[in-house]
């Protein structure tokens, strides 16, 4: 699969899950903890850090964790837990089978409880591009959204868009 054909799954798995013009990662979040009938947890593990996970999708039997290294900006953070979203959003943990380990990472997680891993280092495979092309159309949705967005002076995105 190319990026192209990743970003026409994710345009139509986008136009499946309903989302409003003026969608936040918060709004996303509470949508996707709503369709799914659990809590999703996220957080971040300095552990993470200088490997080459980024993020990863944790599938317990009673909630979704959602972890991912420190990022260097605010826009990185939301760029990798929109992607793990976006694996929610495709259904991708209903394709996934088998988990991890993860106790170094995650001592105080009983690894019991890990029904299945998703975790993002690269975009070789399938899943993961339409997940990143999802993630993508998640974001510029939320950067042109105007919710708690400053005033503009003079109108500027409705002269310019």
């Amino acid at each position: 699969m190319n990026y192209r054909e990743a970003s026409k799954i994710a345009r139509k798995a986008e136009r499946g899950f309903g989302l409003p013009s003026d969608a936040t990662l918060r709004f996303i979040h509470r949508k996707l903890e709503e369709q799914r009938g659990r809590t999703i947890t996220v957080a971040e593990v300095p552990g993470l850090a200088g490997t080459e996970l980024c993020g990863l999708w944790l599938i317990c039997a009673d909630r979704d964790i959602v972890i991912h290294a420190p990022a260097k900006s605010s826009w990185h953070r939301q760029q990798i837990i929109l992607h793990e979203f976006s694996h929610m959003i495709l259904g991708h943990d209903l394709k996934t089978k088998g988990s991890e380990r993860f106790s170094t990472l995650l001592p105080n997680l009983d690894e019991q409880q890990i029904l299945r891993t998703l975790a993002r280092s690269s975009y070789t495979d399938d899943a993961e591009l339409a997940a990143e092309a999802l993630a993508d159309q998640l974001a510029t949705r939320i950067i042109n959204s105007d919710v708690g967005a400053k005033p503009e002076p003079l109108a500027f995105r409705k002269v310019f868009g």
